[in-house]
């Protein structure tokens, strides 16, 4: 089973609801599943992975993707990543590895960074992986259909961790707008 899902699209779309909702309804045994969150992200709490809507899933905080290596073992058949963007440059190599193994994989991420441009190896992994799950969220400003994430502090950190006091989603429109004198 050569496996990967993969589930990307804006701030506040639910992606992470949607990750730990395959978890939730995995039919595999708790013992031969693992989750793991990237250690930057320290919104909430430290040991699980979280959703903005308050879901939670109890998962390992790792720095880069190598790091699964270790928390594999024999029973070990679905690996559950969350927030994949930010797993470093070997992400695309270890996922390989796994699927190579028949372990199937599930990860979640931010697609686009905040200008609009490929976030970290997404565009790579899209092509990996063979099951995409592209969510949407509402737009901060009008409520219709939101694919962008809008930064709503002047920070031009590519990285900056956050939540509603630094981000908001946004349809293309109103993205474009709040862009204006900032590109």
């Amino acid at each position: 089973m050569r496996d990967f899902t993969l589930i990307f699209g804006c701030m506040f779309a639910g992606k992470t609801t949607r990750l730990i909702g395959l978890y939730n309804e995995s039919q595999i045994d708790i013992n031969e599943k693992i989750a793991v969150k990237p250690l930057i992200d320290n919104r909430y709490q430290a040991h699980s992975i979280n959703s903005h809507g308050g879901l939670q899933l109890i998962g390992h905080r790792i720095s880069k993707a190598e790091e699964i290596y270790p928390l594999i073992n024999e029973q070990t058949k679905e690996v559950y990543i969350d927030e994949i963007q930010f797993m470093g440059p070997l992400i695309i190599e270890v996922i390989g590895e796994l699927m190579s193994n028949d372990i199937r994989v599930i990860g979640s991420g931010l697609d686009k960074d905040y200008l609009n441009r490929d976030f970290g190896h997404m565009k790579a992994l899209k092509k990996l992986s063979n099951n995409h799950i592209q969510v949407s969220a509402k737009c901060h400003i009008c409520h219709k259909k939101a694919d962008f994430t809008f930064r709503t502090t002047d920070s031009q950190d590519l990285v900056l961790v956050g939540h509603n006091d630094v981000y908001q989603a946004r349809c293309e429109e109103h993205w474009n707008e709040g862009m204006q004198g900032r590109l």
